[in-house]
């Protein structure tokens, strides 16, 4: 009986023992021990592949006629180090529209209005930075509409906003920021605006002493805490409000995050479009057949980026990816999402991607490089707000010209 029992016990410990060696091999760099994520989310992610979603049919075809003379504006919501600051000057520079939005050489706002001296697109590139720098989903709802509301005075009612992004990869994306703040960039003046106040220093301190964080290394970068970096997309296309803001006290942080990921999903199957950075001709053409609007020139994959060139060990790999997974998951959701879109518009359209640009579009080249990389390293945001570039150029309609001031996190 004895023997019986001890064959027992030591076949049930072996089991554990399995398991746990199993677990430590496996959740290298995924999700495990005290990380929060799902570990089929990271793991196909790092395999390469993509977890597969039930969409229907609502999610899989958005087109919408967009009559920019009327109630419609295109509001761009531009997250950093995901192509935003390109994507962005081609909607001011590239679009098919009339009248074209009116550019100055050396300002970086430009005038995009209606023949009805309306304004239809509403970003950084046209209007300023006007919610705060790089303003997030919870700060654009907040703020787009009662901003209209000012501007349109005896004008549009109704106005119908049509929101749209650009994602990247969660590890080049991260790493891409890293590589920006060690060049001197900060954000420091983004507001952080959730349910009527900005974030407070107690909420988001610093990572850094001093007007930059010029020079940090990749550990001193991972190693902030409050460092609004790690999973910055999920941050940025999710309700804040369903999760007290900037305050994480009191709520459990595995309900936080899941919460978070969960109202990103909902935020970005409700967005009018948004594209993949890595996908720049499936980005063109789901945004074409989507909203109606042609580029003139179009988009250019670019391959020659900063962290293109970085030396990028597994370690340090591994400690991004399980320290981002929020915006893994959230990446493997839209990527997912994305190409069931465009496999979707290829069928109902009757032709490829590949076939629109050589047989059914009039292929043009991109944007040259010279005005490309003329503002590859201002998505600082440095500046922007009321600063000399808004002298230049006139106030929208109904706008008095005051300054916005930024506030600190």
């Amino acid at each position: 009986m004895n023997r019986t029992w001890f064959l027992v016990f030591s076949f049930l410990v072996a089991i554990v023992l399995f398991f746990i060696i199993f677990a430590f091999y496996s959740c290298t760099g995924t999700t495990c021990f005290g990380v929060v994520g799902k570990p089929e989310y990271v793991n196909a992610f790092i395999k390469g592949q993509l977890v597969k979603h039930s969409f229907t049919s609502h999610d899989l075809q958005r087109e919408r006629t967009l009559n920019l003379e009327g109630k419609d504006v295109i509001v761009y919501l531009h997250m950093q180090k995901t192509g935003g600051a390109t994507f962005g000057r081609h909607l001011v520079h590239n679009l098919d529209v009339d009248p074209p939005c009116k550019c100055m050489k050396g300002v970086k706002k430009c005038v995009c209005l209606t023949k009805n001296n309306q304004v239809w697109l509403f970003s950084r590139h046209s209007v300023g930075w006007v919610c705060g720098l790089h303003a997030d989903w919870t700060e654009l709802k907040s703020c787009v509409d009662p901003w209209f509301q000012r501007i349109d005075k005896g004008g549009r009612k109704d106005r119908r906003y049509h929101y749209i992004t650009m994602l990247r990869d969660p590890v080049k994306r991260f790493f891409s920021e890293w590589q920006h703040v060690n060049r001197g960039a900060t954000w420091a003046g983004a507001r952080l605006h959730c349910n009527g106040r900005d974030a407070t220093l107690e909420e988001v301190p610093f990572c850094f002493h001093g007007e930059d964080w010029e020079g940090v290394t990749f550990s001193e970068f991972v190693n902030c805490k409050s460092n609004l970096a790690f999973n910055r997309m999920t941050r940025m296309l999710g309700n804040l409000s369903r999760v007290n803001c900037y305050n994480t006290t009191g709520l459990d942080e595995d309900l936080r995050s899941k919460t978070m990921v969960e109202s990103a999903k909902e935020n970005l199957l409700d967005f009018a479009f948004f594209g993949i950075l890595e996908e720049q001709s499936k980005s063109q053409f789901l945004f074409e057949h989507t909203l109606g609007i042609r580029f003139i020139n179009a988009l250019e994959q670019r391959e020659n980026t900063h962290v293109a060139k970085l030396k990028m060990t597994k370690e340090m790999v591994n400690l991004v990816i399980r320290t981002n997974q929020q915006d893994i998951e959230l990446y493997q959701f839209a990527k997912d999402l994305f190409y069931q879109r465009v496999a979707n518009m290829e069928k109902r359209l009757g032709y490829s991607v590949q076939e629109y640009f050589h047989l059914y579009r009039d292929h043009q080249g991109g944007l040259n490089s010279r005005e490309e990389e003329s503002d590859l390293e201002d998505d600082s945001g440095m500046g922007h707000g009321g600063g000399g570039d808004e002298k230049k150029l006139p106030h929208y309609p109904g706008e008095s010209g005051a300054s916005q001031s930024n506030h600190s996190q």
